[in-house]
């Protein structure tokens, strides 16, 4: 079924060519004037130079064989610590200098620009309505950071040229002015693409998540997860058949399947665009598993090259899961890997055949959102205390990242920030306050922030935002602080209020939920 009738817009902007100021460095002692591209690169590795990026080889060496590609031949034989850019950071360093009244003006100046920019690019007409597009700036040129320890990090993105991109439209849309390709598919929701030929994947411009089109395919996820609950003894038994079929690749599938029910695994070969390479179940080695009398131990560097430790105990598993686990990694190398020749596409089709629809990331859904309820069922609302309630909301959040293993880097200022805290804690305890009445807003003051503090322990190596933007079901939150009296926004952002505006009229009952 066609996803819309008409579908206009006025294709996207890109970003101004970079503005040569014709600085110079030094190579070996030689001062050396750069051109246009080259000045280009090295000015924005020059504002990386106070960041851990610099003193990441793999990001430095990664710039520098970029880099080379526009110097001239006499210098190939340098090192990156060869070039002196002192001259640019000084420059940089001067362009900060600006009065408090100066960066007002530039600031209010560009914020006019960009309203006139997104009034033209930052909406799609879908049926008559009008939608915001979410990334209507085409990303500009400039140094790939990349997530976790990707093997790309530190290489140049190039600009990307109206020529490289093929805008969605309907049939009778008039066609923006510009050397772009034009197609008509209403099949599908994108704006606008093109080929990241650095990562060597399709890029997408889509309307905005708080877009009607949007939010009511994210509805259809959300409800397409929690019907799992009803077929749940199904689906299993239909992954049990599939771990005993006589054929091998069923079983290699029903089994990456099984993983993925069980321990909540990711599929493995669906990445975003800044990932590394993700390992997951169609994508084991057997290096990745290993077996003791009591376990099936999994240990990997998953999504973002963060660590995924988990492990299945032999006596509560599925025996068929077991017999094939030891014969698919049985006669084989540590870097063979413990499924051939299947892929996320195969585990889909698979699971889609037993609930339609049913996908690896529906299954990731559907169980964020069970450890969710499963701690709130067991959480005693406080009457009249929200942020307890807030606390407790935010402590089963950190259960599904824990489910789902969304471990984070702490920032780098977060243990400064945490003794302030405590420090903070310290002094209000040796506070004497003189009324009764301050005495029981200062005791109050208190009662928070050492929730404040013990969440910050709690949630120090796990992202919480990860699984409230794309696992929870949102109306599962919201029924449950509707019953502890805390508006949901307290707990979603401003821009998840807005993907998630459709579920302020959603008739949902905790007790219905946590049935």
């Amino acid at each position: 079924m066609p996803k819309w009738k008409s579908f206009k817009h006025n294709g996207v902007y890109f970003p101004p060519e970079y503005q040569w100021k014709k600085l110079w460095v030094k190579i070996k002692g030689e001062k050396f004037d750069l051109d246009q591209k080259q000045e280009e690169m090295l000015y924005a590795w020059a504002k990386k130079i106070n960041t851990p990026y610099v003193k990441d080889n793999v990001f430095k060496q990664n710039f520098f064989s970029d880099l080379k590609k526009v110097l001239p031949e006499k210098f190939s034989s340098i090192a990156m610590d060869d070039i002196d850019i002192s001259k640019i950071v000084e420059f940089q360093e001067n362009e900060k200098n600006l009065t408090k009244e100066e960066k007002k003006v530039l600031a209010a100046e560009r914020k006019k620009i960009k309203e006139s920019l997104k009034e033209k690019y930052g909406y799609v007409d879908i049926d008559g309505k009008k939608s915001e597009v979410a990334n209507w700036m085409v990303e500009p040129p400039g140094i790939f950071l990349g997530r976790g320890q990707h093997p790309l990090r530190g290489k140049w993105k190039p600009r990307i040229f109206p020529e490289d991109v093929t805008l969605n439209l309907d049939k009778d849309a008039p066609a923006p002015s510009g050397n772009w390709k034009i197609i008509h598919d209403n099949d599908s929701m994108w704006v606008a693409s093109w080929e990241d030929k650095l990562a060597d994947k399709m890029k997408y411009v889509w309307p905005s998540e708080g877009s009607q089109l949007r939010q009511k395919r994210e509805k259809e996820k959300y409800d397409k997860a929690m019907s799992i609950d009803d077929k749940i003894d199904v689906i299993r038994e239909h992954v049990h058949e599939g771990m005993i079929s006589g054929d091998e690749k069923t079983r290699q599938v029903a089994t990456a399947s099984y993983l993925i029910d069980r321990l909540v695994m990711r599929v493995g070969d669906e990445k975003d665009e800044d990932e590394a390479d993700t390992v997951g179940a169609s994508t084991l080695r057997v290096e990745h598993v290993k077996f003791t009398p009591e376990n099936i131990e999994f240990d990997f560097l998953g999504k973002d090259s963060v660590r995924w430790e988990k492990k299945i105990r032999i006596s509560e598993a599925d025996p068929a899961f077991v017999k094939n686990m030891r014969e698919f990694t049985q006669n084989k190398n540590k870097t063979d890997l413990v499924f051939n020749g299947i892929d996320s596409r195969h585990v889909n089709d698979f699971l889609g055949k037993c609930s339609k629809g049913l996908t690896a990331k529906v299954f990731r859904t559907y169980h964020a959102t069970k450890t969710l309820v499963s701690y709130l069922k067991n959480v005693k609302v406080q009457p009249q205390d929200g942020f307890s309630n807030l606390y407790q909301a935010k402590l089963a959040n950190l259960q599904v990242a824990l489910a789902c293993n969304h471990k984070k880097t702490p920032p780098k200022t977060w243990d400064e920030t945490f003794a302030r805290k405590q420090a903070k804690l310290t002094k209000w305890m040796n506070t004497k306050p003189k009324t009764e009445k301050q005495t029981e807003k200062l005791k109050e003051r208190i009662e928070k922030l050492k929730l404040d503090i013990e969440l910050s322990k709690k949630t120090k190596e796990y992202n919480l935002g990860t699984s409230l933007k794309n696992y929870i079901d949102p109306r599962v939150y919201k029924s449950w602080l509707d019953k502890a009296g805390v508006d949901w926004t307290k707990l979603y952002t401003v821009a998840l209020q807005k993907k998630f505006s459709w579920i302020e009229h959603a008739k949902v009952k905790w007790e219905e939920t946590a049935k």
